[in-house]
């Protein structure tokens, strides 16, 4: 990997001594230029130490210059291995080095005048932003026709040309064409209709700290323990209340977990948003699960982005009120009530001689309290949940996978049936889509199992084969 800290000066940055006024200078290429704003980048990294992402930053670099970008693997055995060769992405350690170093870029060159950098999504390479397009270099300038005055026939016709071209350009000018608005896939117009606030939930996980089964009195190390039914510190102050034995047990440490997965979809489903709301006074607001409260519903329409198991009960009661599944009590599955199918993720269940190659992603559209829109993308597990994000935006994929229809006002959802790859998610196809019952759920509790009952679940739509 090339490292630099000093570089000749281009062409461009020759001394004028010894020219004349009317010399041109030659202009500044696409790699100096790189190099330039790289620099500003280069500073900021080393002010905060980050080797990493400045060893990942000068490689993709270096690689862009060299018009190589390099693949997911590359960046792990260069970046990441600490000295072994390995075969294939071990994890999402990459994507989420590649969304801190894009976020970094956006702050440093959102307010500096210039050029800048950016990492377009869905690439490991560096563009160059804030600039024309470079004229190219080897252009051959057009010598210019002989002196002399056209023909009287091509002076007609050139004449006649003329006047044609500006009675065209009067009519663009005063009748400009009016701009095709965007066509979004049915799930999400419902949020492109509306012209509320959009609050964006990620699914977070509440952590705390247990002593073995002996209390104070245990040799072993305490553990980090997630319990679906404790999701924020107040449900653990609550379960210690009536639980006092416990007490002795558990530790001072108290964690919010995000999943890489969670991070890495809410990347996709922001810049979707951004699209949607672009031209719009609306706001975008970002919170995590356990900060989800009854306000949000009142005032803006909310899109949860996480996995099913990352549901605070806000969005889960209603949610499976309204939906034909039941949520398994692990969050890893799904039932279908009307007919019992049960739909698993590979991911529960790890052995070395089995790599998970199944997954389910899950997205609805209902109904809020206040005439407001939720959106839910989702996954049983990192593969699923990634899908969704990736397919969301995409009419074209969504209508191939086997979708092409309205969302109604109760709201539908759609399940996918996720190929994978351990953590890669690769493709989907449409399992079933329906309408949800959604009417009176913001105006009763859910059932003791918290589904429907199996009379009032929704039938699933037939999936052509």
């Amino acid at each position: 990997m090339k490292l630099w800290s000093h570089r000749p000066p281009s062409p461009h940055q020759r001394s004028d001594e010894g020219t004349g006024p009317t010399e041109s200078r030659t202009p500044p290429s696409r790699q100096d230029q790189l190099r330039d704003a790289a620099q500003v980048l280069r500073d900021e990294l080393g002010s905060k130490r980050s080797d990493k992402l400045l060893r990942l930053f000068d490689f993709l670099l270096e690689r862009t210059i060299e018009m190589r970008p390099p693949t997911e693997l590359e960046i792990t055995n260069e970046i990441f291995s600490a000295g072994r060769t390995v075969d294939s992405p071990q994890d999402a350690t990459v994507r989420v080095y590649i969304h801190r170093l894009r976020k970094l870029m956006e702050d440093v060159y959102r307010e500096r005048p210039g050029p800048g950098l950016s990492i377009p999504l869905g690439e490991y390479s560096v563009q160059l932003t804030g600039v024309a397009e470079m004229a190219v270099e080897d252009e051959v300038p057009v010598p210019p026709p002989p002196a002399g005055k056209a023909p009287p026939l091509a002076r007609k016709w050139l004449a006649l040309g003329a006047a044609g071209l500006m009675a065209l350009l009067a009519l663009l000018f005063f009748f400009p064409a009016a701009p095709k608005p965007p066509i979004w896939p049915a799930i999400w117009r419902p949020l492109a209709n509306s012209d509320r606030p959009i609050t964006i939930v990620m699914g977070d996980y509440f952590l705390f700290g247990q002593m073995g089964s002996q209390g104070p009195m245990s040799t072993s190390a305490p553990r980090l323990v997630w319990d679906h039914s404790i999701l924020t510190r107040d449900d653990l102050d609550i379960y210690l209340m009536r639980h006092p034995e416990e007490g002795e047990r558990v530790t001072p440490s108290r964690e919010q977990y995000v999943s890489s997965s969670t991070i890495m979809a809410l990347e996709k489903v922001q810049a979707i948003l951004r699209h949607l709301t672009r031209g719009q006074a609306r706001s975008i607001k970002l919170i995590s699960a356990s900060q989800l409260v009854p306000d949000a519903f009142k005032s803006s329409d909310v899109v949860y982005v996480g996995l099913l198991s990352g549901l605070s009960v806000l969005l889960c009661d209603p949610l499976f009120q309204a939906s034909g599944f039941k949520l398994g009590d692990t969050f890893n599955d799904l039932t279908d009530v009307s007919t019992g199918t049960k739909y698993q993720s590979d991911g529960v269940v790890l052995t070395e001689e089995r790599i998970p190659r199944v997954d389910y992603g899950y997205m609805a559209s209902l109904p809020g309290p206040a005439g407001n829109t939720i959106m839910i993308i989702a996954g049983t597990r990192d593969p699923g949940l990634l899908e969704m994000a990736e397919l969301a935006g995409d009419p074209a994929r969504i209508a191939a996978a086997g979708f092409n229809g309205n969302v109604s006002f109760r709201g539908l959802e759609m399940l996918y049936r996720v190929r994978a790859m351990a953590n890669l998610n690769i493709g989907a196809t449409l399992v079933l889509h329906r309408e949800l019952r959604s009417q009176g759920i913001w105006d009763k509790s859910a059932t003791t199992d918290g589904t429907p009952s199996p009379s009032d679940t929704p039938e699933a739509a037939p999936i052509p084969h």
